[in-house]
């Protein structure tokens, strides 16, 4: 029995092939060689097109969490003083800047957290030392901000931002 034609294709050249057999060019739906061809891709293009439509604010909103997170861990990994973190923190910060410049979850979730630690500071009960320390770092935040933003060194031009 000779070997099947995919025996030693790579997943990646699979999946390449498999999408191109499943995307074929079909003739136009006024072409009497299939009237019907169409409608079913574009059945398929609209159910991912609801998907996406559905869940890409949610999921959005989870990755710039996730990413915030792993800032911190990164920060952690750094005052331990792990071997590299300190590299990894100051090229990732750089990243994370410009993924605050450009996408509107990440001001966002930093929005929330922000407006969350000011209601649990709230409380009568916290000592005021932790409110003037929250008051700092929010400071410092700002002050970080205020410094990389490049609008400020090109004269006030405005980019264009993505939602991402």
């Amino acid at each position: 029995m000779p070997p099947p034609q995919t025996a030693g294709l790579s997943l990646g050249e699979r999946l390449k092939n498999l999408a191109q057999t499943l995307h074929q060019p079909t003739a136009s739906p006024s072409s009497p060689q299939s009237p019907r061809a169409g409608a079913s891709n574009s059945a398929l293009a609209n159910t991912i097109g609801r998907f996406v439509k559905e869940y890409y604010d949610a999921s959005m909103t989870i990755v710039a969490g996730l990413e915030i997170a792993l800032w911190f861990r990164v920060l952690i990994s750094a005052l331990t003083f792990s071997k590299g973190s300190w590299v990894l923190l100051v090229i990732y910060t750089a990243f994370f800047r410009a993924r605050y410049a450009q996408s509107h979850f990440v001001q966002g979730a930093f929005t929330k957290g922000a407006a969350h630690v000011d209601t649990q500071l709230s409380n009568q009960n916290t000592p005021p030392a932790a409110r003037q320390a929250w008051e700092t770092v929010k400071g410092g935040m700002r002050s970080a901000h205020d410094a990389t933003d490049l609008r400020r060194y090109l004269g006030g031009a405005q980019s264009m931002k993505k939602p991402q």
